[in-house]
C-alpha cells in the first residue's frame, strides 16, 4: 500500500390584560424607557365647561373629547383648529405630533363662560437603544489562549448610541464609540465564559444584549490512527477538541500541500475517508486551525 499516513503539529494557533402587563414587563425589563406606546387622554365637555381644563401628553399622543351635553364646538387657537369650528354633536380627537402649548375654546361659550382649555405636549419619552452581539456565536469554542474578537450591532431610533461596553462576565474588557462596534478579548485562559454587552444611548438610558456564551479549551495534541483501506476507502481517525477547526490535506510529494477537507470537529475522535487509489502515492496531515 502506498498510501502513507502521519502526525502534523498544530498549524498557527391568556387576555388582552394579561398579554398587555406581560408586553409592559418585558419593555421594562429590557429598558425600553417609560412609554412604549402612545397614549390616548380623554376630556369631556359640557355644562359650558372642558374636564379636565388642562392636559400634559407627549408627542404622539391623541386627545379624545366627548360630549355630554350642550353645543359646543373644541377649536384651536392658532392655526391648528382641533375638531374645527363646528359643534361636536358625540366626540372627536386629536393627535399632537409636536412640542408645544396649544390653547383652545369654544366659539360660543368662549368669553360668557370662559370655556377654554390647553394641551401640553411635551417632546416623547426617550427609548433606550438596541444591541445585538454578532460575533462570537452562541456556544462558539477557542483554543487557549483565545484572542476572541467580541462584535455588536447597535441602534437607537430616538437618537443616537454613544458607546458599546463590552462584559466578560461581570468584567467589562472594553468600550466602542463607533459602528461597527468590537473590542477584543485578549488572552482568555481555559474556562468558560458569558459575553454581553451594554449600549447607551446619547440621553443615558442603556440596554443590554442576550449573553453569549463560549468555551475556551488546552487543545489536545493532533493524533492520527493506523491507516485502513475498507470497501475501497483510505480511512483514519485523529484526536481532536469538540468545535475547534481542523484541516485535513494531502500531497504527493510532501512539498505542495492541498487541503481535501475542513471542519469543525463534532468529538473528540473524528473520521477522514478518501478514495483510496494503488496507483498514486499519498501523503496525509492534519492540523488545527488558528482560533477565528
Amino acid at each position: 500500500m502506498k498510501t502513507i499516513c502521519r502526525k502534523e503539529c498544530k498549524i498557527n494557533q391568556p387576555n388582552c390584560n394579561a398579554l398587555l402587563a406581560l408586553l409592559l414587563a418585558v419593555a421594562m425589563q429590557y429598558g425600553l424607557g417609560e412609554r412604549a406606546f402612545a397614549a390616548t387622554t380623554n376630556v369631556s365637555f359640557g355644562n359650558f365647561s372642558f374636564n379636565p381644563k388642562n392636559v400634559t401628553i407627549h408627542v404622539g399622543d391623541t386627545v379624545v373629547w366627548t360630549n355630554t351635553g350642550g353645543g359646543h364646538t373644541v377649536t384651536g387657537d392658532g392655526s391648528d383648529l382641533f375638531c374645527g369650528t363646528n359643534s361636536i354633536p358625540t366626540s372627536c380627537s386629536h393627535t399632537f405630533n409636536s412640542a408645544g402649548t396649544f390653547s383652545y375654546h369654544c366659539i360660543p361659550h368662549q368669553f360668557s363662560f370662559n370655556m377654554v382649555g390647553t394641551v401640553i405636549v411635551q417632546p416623547a419619552a426617550n427609548t433606550a437603544p438596541s444591541v445585538t452581539i454578532t460575533n462570537p456565536m452562541n456556544g462558539a469554542v477557542f483554543a487557549a489562549p483565545a484572542n476572541v474578537t467580541v462584535q455588536a450591532n447597535a441602534s437607537d431610533a430616538d437618537g443616537t448610541v454613544a458607546t458599546v461596553q463590552f462584559f466578560r462576565d461581570t468584567t467589562l474588557v472594553g468600550a466602542d464609540t463607533t459602528a461597527p462596534y468590537s473590542i477584543v478579548a485578549s488572552n482568555l485562559a481555559a474556562g468558560n465564559y458569558v459575553l454581553k454587552a451594554v449600549a447607551v444611548d446619547n440621553a443615558g438610558l442603556s440596554s443590554t444584549s442576550a449573553v453569549v456564551n463560549i468555551s475556551v479549551v488546552t487543545p489536545v495534541s493532533v493524533a492520527l490512527s493506523p491507516p485502513l483501506v475498507t470497501n475501497g476507502m483510505f480511512q483514519f481517525n485523529y484526536t481532536a477538541d469538540a468545535g475547534l477547526r481542523y484541516v485535513i490535506e494531502n500531497s504527493t510529494n510532501m512539498a505542495t500541500w492541498s487541503a481535501v477537507k475542513t471542519n469543525a470537529a463534532s468529538g473528540s475522535n473524528e473520521k477522514f475517508e478518501d478514495t483510496f487509489n494503488v496507483n498514486l502515492l499519498r501523503f496525509y496531515r492534519v492540523g488545527r486551525l488558528p482560533n477565528p
